[in-house]
């Protein structure tokens, strides 16, 4: 297998960044890992505080038994109480670093093709 095909295949199916670490670019796969962790960071982080703001009125409708679907579905409701802008715009961000991280590990890849002359495994 080409390493151009190795490194692409690293960083687009496994992990942004992977495929340049492999490859011996050391420097941008650290960056592209650093900077695809923090956008998936704070999407976990964000859902994880939305999961939490509902779960606690619900667990105190229970006890009082007074939980029904349309009041789980108020609360649930309630607990979204930002606009989701912050994760899209996360989202979006650790998209680009994904494409863009396959992308240079392609082309890394290919630089590596060329210096060893397309022969695999050297």
């Amino acid at each position: 297998m080409k390493e151009s095909t190795k490194g692409a295949l690293l960083s687009f199916l496994v992990y942004p960044g992977l495929g340049q670490l492999v490859l011996g670019a050391k420097f941008s796969g650290i960056l592209f890992a650093v900077f695809s962790t923090i956008p998936l960071l704070v999407i976990i982080y964000r859902f994880t505080t939305r999961i939490l703001h509902a779960i606690d009125p619900i667990l105190s409708s229970l006890s009082s038994n007074a939980l029904s679907l349309p009041k789980v579905i108020d609360l649930i409701n309630q607990s979204s109480y930002d606009s989701w802008r912050v994760e899209t715009l996360s989202l979006i961000f650790l998209v680009s670093c994904w494409i863009a991280a396959g992308v240079q590990a392609y082309f890394v890849g290919r630089m590596v093709d060329r210096e060893t002359g397309g022969k695999i495994g050297v």
